[in-house]
């Protein structure tokens, strides 16, 4: 058991549908929901009942080892993270964690809007229990990695999602937690920034930090992880080895005729692809162009 960083043990997590039915609603909550009842109408009024986002979910994790997550939408990949960064209680089993969690799961998750992006990163390291001059050697590596120096003391609130998102990645990344979760950011920002996190994510799973990684990217998942795991309806399908496991889900997707994202091939791949016209930088419909396709 001592190198087991995660161990699930029937987790579950419960959603009500429709009304919020607090238990002790304020004043102001009931008159609005009091309002809008009466605008809708009982007959128009929408679905009532529960959801289970994720049901009997039991799983361990070794420390060092570097896990995929994958599942279409709406899975329960994302409540996963979130329970195990504490985020949200399970409603069901539990969950038991062994060192500092480190997480990007929504774009300014962790961070407080009316802080700078130095205050931001000092703060994210007093949560994972950092020394001050722990997180201050760390810093300008984190700030050069996020090409946010001119903003560094400007509140967080002003940053674009770009911006936000790099200094976010930056911090997860370089801020010295035994477990990091990171959640879908291959799938924002533009290519450049993507192939950065790549790299990054690659030398992470290089250095013997716990990682749990959820992507559509199944190439980055197979170049990245070690081991991977199926979620499908909120409940755990598989758990192994991360090429099995990638094959199983990219099988299961062909069988229904869906896209699983992107996949590099074994036979080739697409580096670059550019349109020239002697007409540039106009191109109107029915001009001669030149496609020029780099590959390896």
């Amino acid at each position: 058991m001592s190198d087991v960083a995660i161990r699930l043990d029937g987790i579950g997590k419960e959603y009500r549908l429709g009304g919020s039915r607090r238990k002790s609603p304020s004043l102001r909550d009931a008159l609005s929901e009091l309002g809008s009842a009466l605008v809708r109408g009982r007959k128009e009024a929408g679905p009532t009942g529960t959801f289970w986002a994720l049901k009997d979910v039991s799983f361990e994790i070794k420390a060092g080892d570097v896990v995929g997550v994958v599942g279409h939408n709406g899975a329960g990949k994302s409540t996963l993270l979130k329970i195990l960064s504490r985020i949200t209680d399970p409603t069901t089993g539990f969950a038991e964690i062994r060192g500092r969690i480190g997480s990007l799961l929504e774009v300014g998750t962790g961070f407080h809007p009316e802080l700078t992006g130095r205050e931001n990163i000092l703060l994210n390291g007093a949560i994972l229990g950092m020394a001050r001059h722990e997180i201050e050697r760390r810093f300008d590596e984190i700030v050069d990695f996020s090409g946010v120096e001119k903003f560094i003391d400007t509140p967080v609130k002003r940053y674009s999602s770009g911006m936000y998102l790099r200094l976010a990645f930056a911090v997860a990344v370089h801020l010295e937690s035994e477990i990091l979760l990171v959640d879908e950011v291959l799938a924002v920002g533009d290519a450049q920034f993507q192939k950065k996190c790549l790299d990054r994510m690659q030398s992470v799973s290089q250095s013997g930090r716990t990682v749990l990684l959820v992507s559509h990217n199944m190439s980055a998942i197979r170049n990245i992880c070690t081991r991977g795991l199926i979620l499908e309806g909120g409940r755990l399908l598989e758990y192994g080895e991360v090429n099995s496991v990638t094959d199983q889900y990219l099988s299961r997707m062909c069988r229904r005729g869906e896209s699983a994202g992107p996949v590099e091939t074994r036979h080739f791949r697409l580096d670059d692809v550019r349109i020239q016209s002697a007409k540039a930088p106009v191109i109107r419909t029915f001009d001669p162009v030149n496609i020029h396709v780099r590959f390896a």
